[in-house]
């Protein structure tokens, strides 16, 4: 076992990777990554390229180029860098390029602002990045060997974020444990079936096209990959666990949910706060489950009807806000709601936001579930979205 904060651990997953390009701009969270990978390669620990570019755009360019001729790569970023990068973000999707990113989630963008917040990454959930979502150093490090398996595999090919949330995850020393000598194999050298190379022929990748020609085909394509991932995530995270002794459920993590009547759902790092007060209100007598999405992109949406569809109220910890939404609430509240429009039975769904970076307490997460609580004893609420960090009053 070692010490490692959560940007030392990504680092350790992208040497065991044996990547062979690394694109880099700094930002923080993502500088930490580049300064450990920096270190190691000075070290001799490894052998990688790495490209320090001018802005995040040429780094997500230079991501996108190395992988189209063959290579293993790996860029991170976070905030408006993130958006600064989206043109090259989007072809790389579009071209169906295994590119594996940090996504290190960090507040949109008061100049200066280095909170968590998931706005950065969900702006992307549409534009066909696979999305996995960490919960602590861990879970990073396997998460981002995974996403190489799962990116890589030939019923894929398409590009994924590891989302990690920012200071908490990236910044905070925990202790990790590296995968030993188990894992080779899990991960056998990238070898691309269309590499931009001429031994392999002509190929044509990023084409400038009319609209007429294979615009909606090529987004048909993506989407059916983005659809096949679904059982590649499921067979690599049961080798990983066979190999590892690590074993992780593919979409969701569940605590308490047997026999819940309340939920509280959520992603990231915060989830471990959303299972201690669970725990304690369950000492109380209070039926009180947690569900975390592991990925955002596919979205386990089944998976979220089957488990919560017989819950009378879900507390959802929202870390996300998309401005003029319906009712007003976060992109995560949001998709929560559309994925349980379908379910038989459906829970009341309430809102708590925690935006711009602030930090929360377990103080908040439980009076969101008695918030809730309350709302499903009166059988209706009494708002839909709450903000419990903010000063002042709600209005």
């Amino acid at each position: 076992m070692r010490i490692w904060t959560g940007t030392r651990a990504i680092a350790e997953a992208v040497k065991i990777a044996d990547v062979d390009v690394i694109a880099a701009y700094p930002i923080r969270p993502y500088t930490g990554v580049m300064n450990e990978l920096a270190k190691m390669i000075s070290d001799g620990e490894f052998s990688a390229e790495i490209i320090v570019a001018d802005s995040e755009h040429s780094q997500f360019e230079i991501a996108k180029h190395a992988s189209a001729v063959g290579a293993r790569t790996f860029v991170g970023s976070s905030g408006v860098g993130l958006l600064y990068a989206a043109e090259a973000i989007t072809v790389t999707a579009l071209a169906q390029l295994p590119v594996v990113a940090l996504a290190g989630c960090r507040a949109l963008d008061d100049p200066g602002n280095f909170g968590m917040e998931w706005n950065d990454t969900l702006v992307f959930r549409d534009f066909g990045w696979l999305v996995s979502w960490a919960k602590d150093a861990q879970e990073a490090l396997d998460m981002t060997l995974v996403a190489y398996r799962v990116s890589e595999d030939r019923r894929v090919l398409l590009p994924q974020f590891v989302a990690v949330d920012g200071a908490t995850i990236t910044h905070i020393a925990s202790p990790v444990t590296p995968p030993d000598e188990r894992i080779e194999g899990f991960l056998p050298p990238y070898k691309p079936p269309y590499p931009l190379d001429p031994e392999y022929g002509p190929i044509t990748k990023s084409q400038h096209i009319a609209p007429s020609l294979i615009g909606p085909e090529q987004r048909k394509v993506v989407d059916a990959s983005v659809k096949r991932s679904r059982e590649v995530i499921e067979e690599a995270w049961r080798d990983f666990g066979k190999r590892v002794g690590r074993s992780y459920p593919p979409f969701l993590e569940t605590a308490y949910m047997d026999d819940a009547e309340l939920a509280i759902v959520t992603m990231g790092a915060y989830t471990k706060d959303a299972v201690y007060v669970a725990k304690k209100l369950r000492e109380e007598g209070e039926r009180v489950g947690v569900v975390r999405l592991r990925y955002w992109r596919p979205y386990p949406a089944q998976e979220l009807r089957e488990l919560l569809e017989g819950v009378r109220g879900i507390a959802v910890l929202d870390f996300s806000y998309s401005f003029g939404s319906p009712d007003m609430g976060g992109a995560f509240y949001n998709e929560l709601r559309a994925a349980l429009y379908e379910a038989n039975q459906k829970p009341l769904i309430l809102d708590f936001l925690f935006t711009g970076g602030r930090e929360p307490s377990v103080k908040h997460f439980r009076e969101a579930v008695e918030i809730t609580k309350r709302a499903v004893e009166r059988g209706r609420p009494e708002r839909l979205v709450y903000w419990p960090t903010l000063r002042g009053d709600d209005i």
